[in-house]
């Protein structure tokens, strides 16, 4: 489409942006082109809502005039195409949980991490380059974010960096969630030991292996509640453009369904995870970034070694994300999802004996999570705050 094409069909929406610039409002583009994203950049903006009413927020998605938009009170009519946000320079400030956005030249570009960081040692230069502000997750972040302005020799852009923390688990750090109502809530029996699996969602990892394998290792033991969380983009909807590659072409609430004639079983699909990380007393993974969250709480992990991950998945998917190495992404803590502070597994036939030693000794590997978990955290509980506090400023309001 030609340049004046484009400006044309994005009149609608950039005539709004210029009545609120009229009315002297800011404008942020809140680019949540996943619905899994929402958990990320919701906490931000109430908190700007209640710092100020000088803003009107607009949102970048495939999914324009969802359900799941409600919460925001972002009418319809100012939803659009991810692939808009370039063209629309009255836009003050693009905001976007994850570091594919591409947002207008003349808005202040900020990328805050949807995820800890895991299986890779620097984001790729041409995604990186797009944002001119990081919002930090943790001192790991730090660690990752600095190393990708080396790597690609960015010293002299203009990259403001900001040590925010990670709004999506204010609620979770402040104590919202109580284990008992959780697992009252799910219909779950509160004095069993409850165990969580939450795998990642790469090609190679346990969930397209050999998930269901893993499922019914695990319940084998009859004496825990068992509830089965996957990464959000595991379920990325059939009618999205990105199905195919976020979970291999496979519907994951159909393919589990025959799990539920187990009673001590639940099968979770929400976008936040954070009040079953409350609710339970051991996590089975992989190499999901969930596991740092699950570090921060002084729970155990166990995580279920994937070779085909590690010899193909890397190679493919994350061959421009700097080190990729199987033995930097297996040990090193910057990538490595916290497995030298938990149990690895080799095999699901190991997954009962790990589970029983993780529930009947808890606080085995306690000291070496702890010392990791300064590395893994800003402003707990009260990150989404200083997030807006930020944004604020960089607006000068």
């Amino acid at each position: 489409m030609s340049l004046k094409k484009k400006r044309i069909s994005n009149f609608p929406i950039r005539a709004k942006m210029m009545i609120d610039r009229l009315k002297g409002k800011k404008i942020i583009i809140l680019d949540i082109e996943e619905l899994t994203f929402i958990p990320y950049i919701f906490p931000i903006v109430e908190s700007l809502k209640k710092k100020t009413g000088r803003i009107s927020f607009y949102i970048a998605t495939h999914y324009k005039g969802s359900e799941e938009f409600r919460k925001f009170k972002i009418p319809a009519n100012r939803q659009f195409n991810v692939r808009t946000s370039k063209e629309l320079a009255e836009a003050d400030i693009f905001l976007s949980p994850h570091i594919y956005g591409v947002g207008n030249k003349n808005s202040f570009r900020i990328h805050i991490n949807h995820n800890q960081p895991v299986k890779y040692e620097s984001y790729q230069k041409c995604d990186f380059v797009n944002f001119n502000i990081h919002f930090l997750t943790s001192p790991l972040h730090r660690q990752q974010t600095e190393n990708t302005i080396k790597k690609y020799k960015l010293e002299d852009m203009d990259i403001k960096l900001y040590e925010t923390g990670y709004a999506k688990s204010d609620e979770l750090l402040s104590g919202k969630f109580s284990r008992n109502e959780v697992l009252e809530e799910l219909n779950l029996d509160p004095s069993l030991k409850t165990v969580l699996y939450a795998p990642s969602w790469d090609e190679g990892l346990s969930l397209r292996s050999f998930g269901e394998k893993v499922i019914g290792e695990i319940l084998k033991i009859k004496s825990i509640n068992l509830i089965v969380k996957l990464h959000p983009i595991s379920y990325c909807p059939e009618d999205g453009p990105n199905y195919e590659f976020y979970t291999g072409g496979i519907n994951w609430i159909e393919k589990l369904k025959h799990f539920e004639s187990y009673e001590n079983f639940r099968h979770v699909p929400s976008n936040n995870i954070d009040p079953l990380l409350a609710a339970s007393d051991v996590m089975v993974t992989d190499l999901s970034s969930v596991a740092l969250e699950y570090i921060i709480l002084d729970k155990p992990v166990i995580y279920i070694d994937c070779p085909e991950f590690f010899e193909k998945t890397l190679k493919k998917t994350y061959a421009n994300f700097g080190n990729t190495t199987a033995e930097y992404v297996k040990n090193d803590p910057r990538a490595n999802a916290g497995r030298h502070v938990g149990l690895v597994v080799n095999e699901t036939g190991q997954l009962e004996t790990a589970i029983l030693r993780s529930l009947d000794k808890p606080e085995e590997f306690s000291d070496k999570r702890k010392e990791f978990s300064k590395m893994l955290i800003y402003n707990p509980g009260k990150a989404a705050d200083k997030a807006a506090s930020v944004i604020m400023e960089i607006l000068g309001l």
